[in-house]
């Protein structure tokens, strides 16, 4: 019974202090035409920019559990696509961006 319970608190703090966004570490995990943007010193990115960003093409979508939307990674074509706490990164001239933090 202990031990249970002590394996159910190290999985809650695991899950806890993993990182914000956990997705693509390489451009191959994205669409053709995608790359994988990573914040500075991160090993995880966000597949941006192509014909097909966002999570709905990626092979290892974006997940965070901070994420109150749900929408951080999604294709997108505007800022309310996003939700309340993400905005629609897109290239110049794109259709399609992807959900980003920040507002």
């Amino acid at each position: 019974m202990i031990k249970s319970i002590l394996l159910i608190g190290a999985f809650a703090a695991s899950v806890v202090s993993c990182p914000t966004a956990m997705a693509c570490s390489f451009d191959t995990d994205c669409d053709v035409g995608s790359r994988c943007v990573k914040p500075r010193g991160s090993i995880y990115g966000m597949c941006m920019g192509g014909l097909n960003p966002g999570n709905r093409y990626d092979q290892a979508p974006v997940y965070s559990p901070l994420d109150l939307d749900g929408t951080l990674g999604n294709t997108c074509s505007f800022d309310v696509d996003c939700g309340v706490s993400n905005r629609c990164a897109k290239s110049s001239y794109s259709i399609n961006g992807t959900c980003v933090p920040g507002r």
